[in-house]
């Protein structure tokens, strides 16, 4: 049973709730750091301890969707690293 926790790591809080942040959000955000850091990609492979909370299984098949829609991890980075022109 998972008694409480942010949806990128466990805690002994339960979910906090954001206002401008969502949970896909940091996930993604946590994704760029991880791949820039050459860490673990907690969105491709989350705790296993987070598997029985259904806010958490969404969240990350939120996040999988968003990479997979830009073409992959690497195509999703490209994307996300691209120069700001204006």
């Amino acid at each position: 049973m998972v008694t409480g926790h942010v949806v990128t790591k466990p805690s002994a809080t339960p979910h906090l709730a954001l206002r401008l942040v969502t949970d896909v959000d940091l996930l993604l955000a946590d994704t760029i750091a991880s791949l820039r850091m050459n860490q673990r990609t907690i969105v491709l492979d989350p705790p296993s301890s987070l598997a029985a909370c259904e806010r958490c299984q969404v969240a990350y098949a939120q996040a999988r969707e968003t990479i997979s829609q830009a073409g992959g991890i690497t195509k999703w980075m490209e994307w996300i690293c691209r120069p700001v022109v204006g």
